[in-house]
């Protein structure tokens, strides 16, 4: 436990807990509410959860019912992750099974809210991802702190959130701080908070609860502003980066690529590209067949000026679907490692081919290639079937069960004895449930102007290729976390049939590398990217743009918190030479200079002049350019921008602009026609709706005007709303 935390939080009398601080009040906005709260607090919780069934079915695709405990929002997002995209993103209203985490209780064990707080958590969920849509994560730490709410209200029978008092709060905080690790009560002391807010905000119970999370913020919620200097911190640093041995080791391991296990080959070429180019792990495992030209188009490339040699060369550039932009964008491969990416990008093709195959047929023709040679009428028996798959033994029973547990029948005119299948029901199962495997991204990966079919994708690898199971080599999937985690760390596990506790070796312990104690359970994928960045940043060679252009980052804000070798110190000598040049050249005082170095960290005098002189503290968004900085909170996905705010522009002519806008534009006038049918239905909130939609429908509109305005022209930057608001202003003030 942090010793940071109030050790009068852990005394069990209530009366101990830290007086709390007085509610700050929050500037009255003119916001869209779900409904008018009354006076009666049952009512309130009535039409609370009314309205989430109303809105929950249509948000979620009509793929969730209100009425299960068990909602996967795989595939309703906000992002999807693609390793972790064959996961199930299950909320689950249980409650608490009294395990430690990451431990999981049997489906059979789990217990659901009772009702009327069942409802209730699923109303808060629902009206939760309608504000703003959440990740699975984010959602499970909510679902956390209902949990510690449920276990102490006082009618266990009839367990309902009018119930509530501010003394519950303090005894869920209390049951938090025994269960949980100080680096998580932070967060969960935030959920906590939220949820007394909302409850006041919409009137839920008899009292006001205005409840205040005493926790702290823990250090690794503060970035490299909270974590700069003490042993503490440098030990920490110290992790991020990859020890030596380990670094050698895969290097050895790509020298010996031929003698090393199949399973092995993908993860090693994983491991070097990582190390060449730094990229965020989803990035990787998005690189397709067309990531880099081929040998003969590189060769034919004009030469242009490499900014690392400062000389002509050929520039090999390696595409990939930036993780924070979610933007397709190209990075240049060092000019030494050039052969390398060509050798692993060659040997990833080879290894994945049959996955890609499989993947293709199944998706395109909905049939498994292996059965390829046989009719869709023709009839295998199981000893045929068992045959072709590989399976071992002398039993048909296991591939009986296994074609039946992906919904393959068997042909009920066999004869005793001779158990049958049809091929095209053998196609049909498992296609229907590969299909259902990826289903967020069946369809593709990426967005506009370039989507990537999964059969296209270098990680793919099949889904028990890493595991103890027996092996279909059937199910193409890009490479998941976890099998990335049990190749550098391993893991143990009990296995569900003999009981027995064993481990998944990791490469380290199945190759008997010597240094195994140096290095076990402390290599991640990151550390790549922390050690390159530290070499550029002690290279002097590149400018903190160049640098967070190589690491696809969306500003160079982010480079200090990944170098791991500049002293504070040093930071602070490079801070104030900064300071003073703002000062000597910009005539502007200490105040503003440190605003500005927080906006623009560590540029060049003259990039920082032209900074300020042409865009001042605007930053680019798909729908044009924002004053909003990014010292400041976020302005809800920029939908504020188009809601008559003075400070958004855009440039007439830019067609990313407009294709934005226009899918914003059709987007938001279906949501208002829907709309405006629920207000003629007199749906209770619905003309706020309908309103707040015709805002924005306006706002899009209002942007797309100047492509017809002749007055303008084509690449002037034209402010939208020249009378409008700040609306920058206006969210800084909710937020505080």
């Amino acid at each position: 436990m942090s010793d940071t935390i109030d050790k009068s939080l852990l005394d069990s009398d209530s009366n101990n807990l830290p007086k709390k601080k007085s509610r700050v009040k929050r500037r009255s906005q003119d916001v869209i509410t779900l409904f008018t709260p009354s006076d009666n607090c049952k009512e309130n919780i009535e039409t609370y959860i009314k309205s989430a069934k109303k809105l929950q079915l249509p948000m979620f695709n009509y793929g969730v019912k209100w009425t299960k405990y068990t909602w996967n929002i795989r595939g309703f997002e906000s992002t999807t992750r693609l390793r972790d995209v064959t996961h199930d993103a299950n909320i689950i209203f249980t409650q608490s099974n009294g395990l430690k985490p990451r431990q999981k209780v049997a489906k059979d064990d789990e217990i659901p809210f009772m009702e009327p707080f069942l409802s209730f958590a699923k109303a808060y969920v629902t009206h939760s991802h309608k504000i703003k849509a959440k990740t699975h994560d984010t959602h499970m730490v909510t679902m956390r702190a209902l949990r510690y709410v449920y276990e102490v209200l006082p009618d266990k029978s009839n367990p309902c959130i009018n119930d509530v008092l501010p003394e519950h709060f303090d005894l869920a905080l209390r049951i938090a701080i025994k269960r949980e690790k100080s680096s998580t009560l932070y967060v969960t002391g935030g959920k906590l908070e939220e949820l007394a807010e909302k409850l006041d905000k919409y009137n839920l119970t008899r009292g006001l609860i205005d409840w205040t999370s005493p926790i702290p913020r823990d250090y690794k919620h503060g970035g490299t502003a909270h974590n700069r200097g003490g042993k503490k911190a440098k030990k920490e640093r110290a992790k991020k980066l990859p020890k030596t041995e380990v670094l050698l080791f895969l290097s050895a391991m790509w020298g010996h690529y031929d003698e090393i296990e199949e399973r092995d080959k993908a993860l090693v070429c994983m491991a070097v590209t990582l190390m060449i180019c730094g990229f965020r792990m989803d990035e990787f495992v998005g690189l397709d067949l067309n990531c880099i030209p081929s040998r003969e188009e590189y060769e034919s490339q004009d030469f242009e000026l490499d900014p690392e040699l400062g000389s002509y060369t050929r520039i090999l550039r390696i595409r990939a679907l930036a993780k924070k932009k979610y933007h397709w964008e190209d990075k240049i491969v060092p000019a030494c490692a050039v052969d390398i990416i060509f050798e692993a990008v060659e040997r990833l093709k080879a290894l994945s081919e049959p996955h890609r195959r499989t993947a293709q047929m199944f998706l395109e023709e909905g049939k498994w290639w292996v059965f390829s040679s046989y009719d869709d009428d023709d009839y295998l028996s199981a000893k045929e079937v068992q045959a072709i798959l590989g399976f071992s033994g002398h039993s048909t029973s296991n591939v009986i069960s296994t074609l039946k547990r992906y919904g393959v029948e068997k042909d009920p005119d066999s004869p005793p004895r001779h158990t049958r299948f049809r091929v095209g029901d053998i196609h049909e199962g498992f296609s229907d449930h590969y299909a259902e495997r990826i289903e967020p991204i069946k369809n593709g990966f990426g967005h506009g102007e370039l989507i990537i079919p999964i059969w296209e994708f270098l990680s793919l690898r099949f889904q028990d290729q890493y595991t103890p199971k027996e092996k279909l080599n059937v199910f193409a999937q890009p490479l998941t976390g976890t099998q990335v985690q049990d190749f550098f760390r391993g893991r143990d596990y009990k296995s569900r049939v003999s009981g027995e506790e064993k481990r998944m070796l990791s490469v380290f312990e199945r190759y008997e590398f010597l240094a195994l104690k140096d290095v076990d359970d402390s290599v991640r994928t990151h550390q790549f990217r922390h050690l390159l960045n530290t070499l550029m940043q002690e290279s002097d060679m590149f400018s903190q743009e160049d640098i967070a252009k190589n690491f696809l980052r969306k500003n160079a804000q982010d480079n200090k918190a990944y170098n791991h070798k500049i002293e504070p110190s040093k930071y602070q000598e490079l801070t104030k030479h900064f300071q003073d040049s703002v000062l000597s050249k910009l005539n502007i005082d200490a105040a503003q200079a440190k605003n500005v170095i927080q906006m623009f960290p560590l540029l060049s005098q003259e990039d920082l002049q032209k900074d300020m002189d042409e865009s001042g503290s605007y930053h680019f968004t798909g729908i044009g350019r924002c004053r909003h900085d990014y010292t400041q909170g976020q302005c809800g996905m920029h939908y504020m921008c188009l809601r008559n705010c003075i400070n958004y522009k855009r440039k007439k002519g830019d067609p990313d602009e407009v294709k934005e806008l226009t899918v914003r534009l059709n987007t938001t006038q279906k949501q208002m026609d829907l709309a405006k049918e629920d207000a003629d239905d007199d749906f209770q909130g619905a003309n706020n709706w309908y309103l707040n939609h015709k805002e924005l429908v306006n706002g899009c509109k209002t942007a797309l005007a100047i492509e017809s305005n002749d007055n303008i022209q084509i690449g002037e930057i034209v402010q939208i709303f020249p009378n409008g608001i700040d609306q920058c202003e206006e969210h800084e003030s909710e937020e505080t």
